[in-house]
């Protein structure tokens, strides 16, 4: 069986870490709305690579995970969490957004016919873990705090930053989609762990203060 590897631009024969198994991560939904069809084609392709991978033999382990806080409405890591701006419209809690979001989520799966994920983990549930990950990449040199903002990855510490994408820090132009934060070290860096203001719904405690995670670690966590 051959994927075609996005890092080396070519199709190469599939060789997992454990022979006859094969892990799969997807990057699932922020369920702060009723998911669209353009939304579904990113579940319908994992689908597909899935029921392949188990068609050539593989026993697969499929986790997606469920983005219930940290998802800003501004790319540039600023504004308000999608799950509150959702509670605010609907009268109701971050968590009964999230909880009944998720669960249309599901049903359309069953509808799409969607295999169901082997293990399904919300963000909210693995908090301890990204506070843990950010604490060792800020002990490690890989991040910095920002006072009153939070902790911020430093983009220009990683060697080789943007080669999946074939984009250099070099090219990429500040500006371009995202209004520049001046108090970052490149425009590039982006937030691990958000600072809260009191009257935020949804935080937790840190070694920073409290707060709550950046989208972007949710994920590697």
């Amino acid at each position: 069986m051959k994927l075609y590897n996005t890092l080396s631009r070519s199709k190469e024969i599939f060789a997992p870490l454990v022979p006859g198994k094969a892990g799969m991560y997807v990057c699932g939904p922020t369920v702060y709305d009723y998911a669209h069809i353009g939304n579904m084609r990113s579940y319908i392709f994992a689908d597909l690579l899935r029921r392949m991978l188990e068609y050539n033999g593989f026993a697969v382990t499929h986790v997606m995970n469920i983005t219930d806080v940290g998802h800003l409405v501004s790319d540039a890591d600023e504004g308000e969490d999608k799950l509150v701006e959702g509670a605010k419209r609907e009268k109701k809690t971050p968590w009964e957004i999230a909880e009944f979001y998720t669960q249309d989520f599901m049903h359309s799966l069953d509808e799409l016919n969607i295999l169901t994920p082997t293990i399904i983990c919300k963000a909210t549930d693995h908090i301890q873990e990204m506070l843990d990950f950010v604490r060792e990449l800020n002990n490690r040199g890989f991040a910095y705090r920002i006072e009153g903002d939070g902790i911020y990855f430093d983009v220009s510490k990683l060697e080789g930053y943007g080669k999946l994408s074939r984009q250099s820090l070099d090219d990429l132009r500040a500006g371009a989609r995202i209004e520049i934060n001046e108090r970052k070290r490149h425009p590039a860096d982006f937030a691990l762990w958000k600072d809260a203001p009191p009257e935020h719904i949804m935080q937790w405690p840190s070694p920073w203060g409290p707060g709550y995670p950046g989208w972007h670690i949710e994920c590697s966590a």
